[in-house]
């Protein structure tokens, strides 16, 4: 079947998401406004779907039927009508379907919700040659945690005739699934309706290649991709049309324009440069089985860790190594292809990232927390408090530190030829105060060089480049601010302070001029690393709180957000430069890696996603 074009018609799109409801036999739903909203967003853009499109969340009946009847009613000719709903689904005593909405009574469907009846009669009114019905929801008042219901009925022939598509998220024997929520300000889109989302958006769906979405590729798309992530769910599509209906274009990378020689056809070869490099594919591949940390890039690695999990993939030619199980869910030290973290009874270990295999051990037993590699150095906190070093290749001890009331309570950073720890701490030197504090710690050699006494409890949230230590102080006092402190790594001397707006979102991250952070009113902020000045003139946003600390590769920022977007940032003057459609693994800590402008992050699923930015 050839696709039809965009053609002169008026393209119109109609969303409807129900989460909300009234009564308690419904249990609420999150999925349905993200679905609708970046649906939305997607169907809206000029350059992707061209539809005019009219959203509605959680409105009452006489608002849905009314905008449902004036939204078929109005077309005729060419036009093209999608209408997609994301709910609750409902059969009556009669085997009749309905659609709940927020005042529906389970009990009294006929005047309580949206009946498949009353959208079947609009639709016998419509003169548009083109009508396309998406059903995100099943059909049953029995729901599970974590599903709309079961499927009793077969909307694909209840709705269905004459040049009319409906598809629905499954078969009458299954669940509509939502999607996987990473906590309560982070919904995800439905599991159905996040693949039509990502076919769409990342341009996938295009399964013949001609730059254009049609009806039948996004579904089939949907329906290889639920079945490849194992999700027990089977998309139907029924009715009939004459022409497969074009959906949505797919944007394209803008190419490098060509230089003068190159459109004249130069023949001096030695002046026209070396080739130009292939722009890289993106990619994915699935690595933990859900919300898991940011990638780090190790030895030609890219290492995922989840609690008691370890994931390495070859970043070359994509091949997983064995699976590494920890028995702690402690975060690892990663060096040289190895990762290092205490093993059975919590001794020292070593394994290899590619193989799996014990490389050594040592029988010092360890914290689960604060290890790290700094400087080609491994640190460790044994369980008594001491602070060993090791050499990375060999376990080797180079020095220890008696604990002597010091607790360490992070990883190590190294500046100025010091080792760094944050600390809480009773009694560091003789005349130190007994009282409990958060100190930043400079260790050379096995001692302590100098302690940086902060006047409020340390957060976790700390940088530090070749000129300074950042850190973000948390109030002892309810404050909707926190302060950020710079320190000398030479002698612990403070050398300027900022005041935010409001806390922060994620760590920071800082280079030798700049230093970024994002806040919980969605701010994004650059200060001057060396004066803590702002640096951009006007005050910039992202969509919605960030799931990651900010990464920095050059002149360009990137961040990771709720609202399922990662954004490129020129870095100097805080433009925009390109977004993409992604809900990241939430990792305060840890940030998408980058390297030779491909930006490698875990999604919410667990997935790798290679972008190139």
């Amino acid at each position: 079947m050839t696709a039809q074009s965009f053609g002169n018609g008026n393209r119109g799109a109609l969303l409807i998401g129900t989460g909300t409801y009234d009564h308690p036999e419904l249990s609420a739903l999150r999925s349905p406004e993200v679905d609708c909203t970046r649906l939305d967003t997607l169907l809206r853009d000029p350059k992707i779907g061209a539809f005019e499109v009219q959203t509605l969340i959680d409105a009452d009946r006489s608002t849905l039927e009314r905008a449902i009847g004036e939204f078929f009613i109005s077309a005729w000719g060419d036009d093209v009508r999608l209408l997609y709903l994301s709910g609750h689904g409902i059969v009556s005593r009669s085997d009749k379907l309905h659609f709940a909405i927020r005042q529906t009574d389970p009990a009294r469907p006929a005047y309580t919700t949206i009946s498949a009846a009353f959208i079947h009669e609009v639709m016998d009114e419509c003169r548009a040659r083109s009508i396309v019905v998406i059903l995100d929801c099943c059909y049953s008042g029995l729901f599970l945690p974590g599903a709309k219901g079961d499927e009793t009925a077969r909307f694909e022939e209840a709705l269905a005739g004459h040049g009319r598509v409906v598809i629905t998220a499954g078969t009458r024997s299954q669940r509509a699934w939502e999607g996987q929520h990473l906590d309560a300000e982070t919904p995800a889109p439905s599991l159905f309706t996040g693949m039509l989302i990502e076919g769409i958006s990342s341009g996938a769906a295009d399964l013949n290649g001609d730059g254009v979405v049609t009806l039948q590729e996004l579904y089939r798309f949907a329906c290889e991709r639920l079945h490849r992530e194992g999700v027990t769910q089977t998309p139907r599509m029924g009715g009939e049309m004459q022409y497969d209906i074009a959906l949505a274009k797919v944007r394209r990378q803008r190419k490098a324009r060509s230089s003068r020689a190159d459109r004249t056809g130069s023949r001096n070869r030695r002046s026209s440069g070396p080739p130009a490099r292939p722009t890289p594919e993106p990619w994915q591949t699935r690595v933990a089985f859900g919300p898991a940390r940011q990638p780090v890039l190790s030895d030609g690695m890219l290492v995922v860790h989840e609690p008691y999990k370890l994931h390495a993939i070859d970043l070359e030619s994509r091949q997983r190594s064995p699976l590494i199980k920890m028995w702690y869910p402690c975060s690892p030290a990663l060096h040289e292809g190895a990762a290092y973290f205490p093993g059975k009874g919590g001794h020292l270990q070593m394994i290899d990232l590619r193989t799996g295999k014990r490389r050594a051990s040592h029988p010092v037993a360890i914290r689960d927390d604060s290890l790290g590699i700094s400087k080609g150095v491994l640190y460790a906190t044994a369980q008594n408090g001491t602070l060993h070093a090791f050499t990375p290749s060999t376990l080797s001890p180079l020095w220890s530190l008696p604990a002597n009331g010091l607790t360490l309570t992070s990883a190590p950073q190294t500046s100025a030829g010091y080792t760094l720890f944050t600390a809480s701490e009773s009694q560091i030197l003789k005349d130190t105060p007994t009282n409990s504090a958060d100190h930043i710690v400079a260790i050379s050699e096995g001692r302590v060089a100098w302690h940086y006494k902060a006047e409020a409890p340390l957060s976790p949230d700390w940088a530090v480049t070749d000129h300074a230590i950042y850190m973000a102080l948390q109030p002892e006092a309810p404050s909707s601010k926190q302060r950020i402190v710079a320190v000398s790594p030479e002698n612990g001397q403070l050398l300027w302070s900022f005041d935010t707006k409001a806390h922060l979102a994620a760590a920071l991250a800082a280079t030798d001029e700049i230093l970024v952070f994002g806040d919980k009113d969605n701010r994004l902020v650059t200060l001057d690393a060396k004066t803590g000045k702002v640096r951009w003139d006007k005050e910039k946003k992202t969509y919605g709180h960030l799931l990651t600390r900010p990464s920095i590769s050059g002149d360009s920022l990137f961040t990771a957000d709720r609202t399922a977007k990662l954004i490129r940032w020129n870095l100097p003057t805080g433009r925009k430069v390109r977004a993409h459609d992604l809900l990241a693994s939430p990792d305060r800590q840890g940030f998408p890696a980058i390297k030779n402008g491909v930006v490698y992050t875990t999604d919410a699923r667990g997935d790798i996603r290679a972008l190139p930015m």
